[in-house]
């Protein structure tokens, strides 16, 4: 068994409609050196949860565990980022318009202490909840609003990809 990861960014990629999420190039308010162009998902630092929503296709060849690893950087030094993810897996038949969360699944993790280094935040999801072929619909939130543990970092967040990883057959 190997792992794999496949970007589920792309063009059903879709900010929420709150302005605190939004892409722009890197070189805009994150990188200092400007030496690769490319665009990041930005988070603004506020007391809400701010969501990108995603959809993608479960791979022919997964076997088991499942997560969503969010890369992402930030300018501060110092606090917690409160990262969650909500989805649904839909098969053949099934609708695809669901009316509710199939899981919900959340982490806070700490800064990496200093300025634009690169952290990387794996969401466990339940391996039940896929198949081969699945059509997953889901979003990435930061969770300002969340009481406990909070997000206490002070900054944007700059997301450069999400990922499905699992485990093949």
């Amino acid at each position: 068994m190997a792992t794999h990861g496949i970007s589920v960014l792309g063009a059903a990629t879709l900010p929420d409609t709150s302005g605190n999420v939004y892409f722009e190039p890197a070189a805009v308010n994150f990188q200092a050196n400007d030496r690769y162009p490319g665009l990041v998902a930005v988070f603004k630092d506020t007391a809400t949860r701010d969501k990108l929503g995603f959809a993608f296709h479960v791979p022919p060849d997964y076997a088991s565990s499942p997560v969503i690893r969010i890369i992402w950087a930030t300018t501060a030094t110092s606090g917690n980022a409160r990262w969650e993810t909500d989805y649904t897996a839909i098969a053949d038949g099934e609708s695809g318009d669901p009316s509710s969360d199939q899981e919900s699944v959340g982490s806070t993790v700490a800064t990496p202490g200093t300025a634009r280094l690169l952290k990387y935040t794996d969401l466990s999801l339940t391996a039940g909840n896929f198949a081969a072929g699945d059509l997953v619909q889901g979003v990435i939130a930061r969770d300002g609003a969340e009481a406990g543990p909070a997000d206490t970092i002070a900054a944007s967040l700059y997301v450069y990809d999400v990922q499905f990883r699992y485990a093949d057959v």
